[in-house]
């Protein structure tokens, strides 16, 4: 198997959207959130996101393609974030709380709220590198693929010295970790308060950050995009 890092185009956002959605297809708390699945326009905004992050200059939407099958094996979105005034957190906390209408809004909004809150708190008004979304296909993990991706946008924040920001859950906590982004805080919660739509066992996310190294002397292996 062979394994290329490339971008992301706007032919690839279908697609893309499609392996978003396969990557959480096990995951509790969607189910949970989503007990009827993902309505169609939400599937389309995922689609539309994926592809105008083409043009966005701040944003860097990348491919991991299996060049022995075509397939696209994962994908994932960094982004320089802006600057963020009181306004502009105000703004983000009510588009995070009308995003998904066909979701559980009593679930789904104390989770929202909590995340809106920690990043505010966190990272307060300066700019920084986030890792707004990293999905890969179920039979392409444990491959190196996450690593992949990762280590293109820990290059990236360190030749930009910015700070590095993350929401990890349970699945991605151990790669980020692996790759300098250190735990600030978390957010756990009991999924048996659902049993009614199948809730079990804790689920939690975990906010990491990672702030700029001193350069280090000698080599260090380098991942690049195909053209």
């Amino acid at each position: 198997m062979s394994l290329e890092l490339r971008p992301l185009t706007k032919d690839d956002a279908h697609e893309a959207a499609r392996l978003v959605l396969a990557s959480y297809e096990d995951n509790p708390f969607r189910k949970i959130v989503f007990p009827n699945g993902m309505s169609q326009s939400t599937i389309d905004e995922i689609v539309e996101s994926r592809s105008s992050a083409v043009d966005d200059p701040d944003k860097y939407p990348l491919k991991i393609v299996d060049t022995e099958t075509s397939e696209m094996a994962a994908c994932a979105v960094w982004e320089y974030t802006k600057p963020m005034g009181e306004e502009d957190w105000d703004r983000e906390k009510e588009k995070a709380l009308t995003a998904y209408p066909e979701a559980r809004q009593d679930i789904l909004s104390e989770f929202m709220l909590i995340e809106q809150d920690s990043k505010r708190r966190i990272m307060g008004n300066n700019r920084w590198w986030e890792l707004i979304a990293l999905s890969t296909l179920p039979h392409y993990q444990r491959r190196g693929i996450g690593s992949m991706l990762m280590k293109w946008g820990t290059d990236k924040l360190e030749e930009m010295k910015v700070p590095g920001f993350i929401v990890a859950t349970d699945q991605g906590y151990g790669l980020y970790i692996k790759h300098g982004f250190r735990e600030v805080e978390r957010w756990e919660v009991d999924m048996g308060r659902w049993p009614q739509w199948g809730g079990n066992g804790m689920y939690m996310n975990v906010f990491l950050t990672r702030h700029p190294a001193p350069p280090q002397i000698g080599g260090t292996e380098q991942y690049t995009l195909a053209q």
